[in-house]
């Protein structure tokens, strides 16, 4: 008696193969069918080409999402402009929601640079406070050591403090 195994597993990866070309060159047949029509019997057509010029425009179901100007002379669409689509609107929709979203995300981010801005000018101020008040300052040197300022080191400190509040307080 045969053995029909390895044949039999030849059809299912033929098979297979076959579903996943038909899925894979479905979604192109459904972008480039963007016409839709009933004809008399009642059967519905879809094609990327207008419908003939004997279909009603009542019984045009679906039209393409183009302007009047750019579809074919003599087509029915012609005469009635297509709107835009439901997957037209839910993507403006969708494409709206995203640019408010980015728009209040920018505001939070300024709004948190404002407040960081806002503390970094307290403190320069407070620092310049410090070091016009007259008295003596110190700083750590390398060695972990305090070391007086001398008037000279003072009014560098001052400037770059200055500087400090020019930059974050507006």
């Amino acid at each position: 008696m045969p053995d029909f195994a390895p044949v039999a597993a030849l059809c299912r990866v033929c098979l297979s193969a076959a579903v996943l070309a038909s899925a894979l060159l479905l979604p192109q047949w459904a972008v480039a069918a963007q016409w839709k029509w009933r004809d008399a019997q009642g059967v519905t057509h879809y094609s990327d080409q207008p419908p003939p010029a004997s279909i009603p425009a009542r019984d045009i179901l679906q039209r393409p999402a183009q302007t009047a100007a750019a579809a074919a002379p003599g087509a029915p669409a012609a005469s009635h402009p297509a709107g835009p689509t439901e997957l037209e609107k839910k993507i403006a929709e969708k494409n709206k929601a995203e640019q408010a979203a980015q728009e209040q995300a920018k505001r939070q981010q300024q709004q948190a640079q404002a407040l960081v801005d806002q503390q970094n000018c307290l403190q320069a101020q407070q620092q310049l406070r410090v070091i016009d008040s007259g008295q003596r300052l110190t700083q750590i040197d390398a060695q972990g050591q305090r070391v007086f300022l001398d008037d000279a080191q003072r009014a560098a400190e001052r400037a770059r403090v200055s500087a400090l509040i020019a930059q974050y307080c507006h």
